[in-house]
């Protein structure tokens, strides 16, 4: 999504495979901007909440924009889903980010934490994924993280509706049915 720059909600673009529109959440705000090559930290703010939203091309454009909404009207509650379920994730991986790291700090890359919402400032949000509406017609989508405890895969987290289906690289964000 980094080489993508896509136009502000409501408008869309479409390219070979995915249609694509940005959109300030609220519900997001305060995480790392993770807009840099493969989700890397591209800004030392917090983000404003503004996120780039993608799915299929063939998706119909206005079934995206209510999934897009849906969302935003959700935001605060899925970060929340999300953090929570990264947390035995970032305990498993915490070590190892530790071991390998040269001349960091690792209070400063991964550090204790006391509760998920201590994962905000670790993390930020790469991409949503839309896939569109689930048999129950709820919103089916994935939220894809680039995160300071599994720098090459990321975090993600698939939903339908406000239930998580799975969670935890990056690839459960978009690799889905």
């Amino acid at each position: 999504m980094y080489s993508v720059n896509p136009p502000k909600y409501p408008e869309t673009i479409v390219d070979e495979y995915f249609k694509y529109t940005s959109k300030k959440v609220e519900g997001f705000a305060g995480l790392q901007i993770r807009n840099g090559a493969y989700g890397a930290v591209s800004s030392p703010e917090a983000s404003d909440g503004e996120v780039h939203f993608c799915c299929d091309r063939d998706l119909d454009t206005q079934v995206f924009l209510s999934i897009v909404n849906w969302i935003e009207e959700y935001g605060e509650e899925l970060l929340d889903l999300s953090l929570e379920s990264f947390v035995e994730q970032f305990w498993e991986m915490r070590d190892l980010v530790i071991e390998s790291l040269i001349d960091e700090d690792p209070d400063e890359v991964v550090p204790e934490i006391s509760s998920s919402k201590d994962l905000k400032k670790l993390c930020g949000i790469v991409a949503v994924h839309v896939k569109g509406s689930g048999t129950d017609a709820e919103p089916r989508f994935g939220i894809e993280f680039g995160c300071s405890w599994e720098d090459e895969h990321g975090a993600g987290a698939s939903f339908n509706g406000l239930k998580i289906i799975e969670s935890g690289h990056g690839s459960d964000a978009f690799d889905f049915e």
